[in-house]
């Protein structure tokens, strides 16, 4: 399941009622966010439980975000912001996301499943603990396009959120 829900434009309130772009505008972006979010949460639960309760084999689930929130400064900055200028807390805001393994059976101390883990090993490892693969995990690394209009540049962003 893709779940679009707590991206712009906001489209449901945080009763899951449909919400028209004149009420999300009257809004603060903060409070149409959480409010999405509430619904989000409530859609990923349901889910979750309607696939454990429901498989006759135990499902592999993997809850994860492709990006976490603009910050403040790029929102403002209208397409002028600068990756390479932004500070470790906002490259840490943009990069920080949802990454949850529900795996069956396996022991949640086992070392591959190490914290800060990345999205780019999130299928090889489950290949290799669930379908006999042997792909390895590559090296967690990040990165973000330079600016809007040089998207293409990629900046390597990996030590900054390590800091």
């Amino acid at each position: 399941a893709h779940f679009m829900i707590s991206h712009t434009p906001y489209a449901f309130d945080g009763d899951g009622s449909y919400l028209t772009p004149e009420e999300a505008d009257k809004r603060s972006n903060r409070d149409n966010y959480v409010n999405a979010l509430t619904v989000t949460n409530e859609m990923v639960m349901d889910l979750v439980e309607e696939l454990i309760s429901t498989s006759e084999v135990p499902p592999i689930i993997i809850l994860q975000a492709d990006e976490g929130p603009y910050p403040e400064r790029y929102l403002a900055g209208d397409r002028t912001f600068r990756w390479e200028q932004a500070t470790n807390m906002e490259v840490k805001e943009k990069m920080g996301i949802l990454n949850a393994y529900y795996l069956p059976g396996m022991d949640y101390s086992d070392p591959r499943l190490y914290s800060s883990i990345s999205p780019v090993n999130s299928f090889r490892l489950v290949f290799d603990l669930y379908f006999g693969t042997n792909l390895g995990l590559l090296e967690d690394s990040s990165y973000v396009y330079a600016n809007y209009s040089r998207p293409y540049e990629f900046l390597d962003v990996t030590q900054r959120l390590r800091s």
